[in-house]
């Protein structure tokens, strides 16, 4: 895993990002292509996601690097992030998933959210999802999603993140693609910050 860039989203209330109600928003974008890697912090904690490329392996992942912090995957398949579509829930009654990892810096593993060569993972190019993260210790956590968007121009993969939130109350759920309004919650169009990509100079 290399990191080639850094971009860190320090708080949740710098420029593009807003906190209503109980959900914290970041309309952070920023894109990797093969070989390349973005790191970004959400509530401190450390989270990356690139294009891991090298003799047999090419596939896009997710991970974090940050003790503490997790990403959701389904149980029976514990190596590939799964791919989240708006309006679901994530939170402590979606028993399907699991934190993971959830550890110091030797337990962490890249999650593939998709392999370029057995075409396995929920992340198809072409195409936006969403992951499910969190944060906390013990059985207390908060919940939250991060958008991505994979696709490829000539002969170069990439992935985009789009924008991510989290429930800054411990234990409660978010719904997929949930951002804060005023005076209510509003849900993001599916694929409705698809399309912003930044290409890299």
């Amino acid at each position: 895993m290399y990191l080639r860039m850094t971009c860190i989203a320090a708080s949740a209330l710098a420029l593009g990002s807003v906190a209503n109600a109980d959900i914290v928003y970041s309309d952070f974008t920023d894109t990797a292509q093969e070989g390349d890697s973005v790191s970004f912090e959400i509530n401190g904690l450390n989270y990356e996601f690139g294009i891991q490329t090298g003799g047999p392996l090419n596939y896009a992942y997710i991970t974090t690097t940050s003790e503490g912090a997790g990403i959701f995957v389904p149980i029976a398949t514990p190596l590939n992030a799964r791919n989240f579509a708006a309006g679901a829930n994530i939170g402590t009654i979606t028993s399907v998933l699991n934190m993971f990892p959830l550890g110091g810096g030797s337990e962490n593993v890249n999650l593939t959210m998709y392999d370029y060569v057995s075409g396995d993972g929920d992340f198809a190019p072409e195409t936006t999802g969403y992951a499910g993260f969190g944060f906390g210790s013990g059985v207390d956590f908060n919940y939250g999603w991060i958008e991505f968007t994979l696709y490829a121009e000539g002969d170069f993969e990439f992935i985009d993140i789009n924008g991510w939130a989290y429930n800054d109350v411990v234990n409660e759920s978010i719904t997929v693609g949930q951002i804060p309004a005023p005076g209510a919650f509003a849900l993001l169009a599916l694929g409705g910050l698809a399309g912003r990509r930044r290409r890299q100079g």
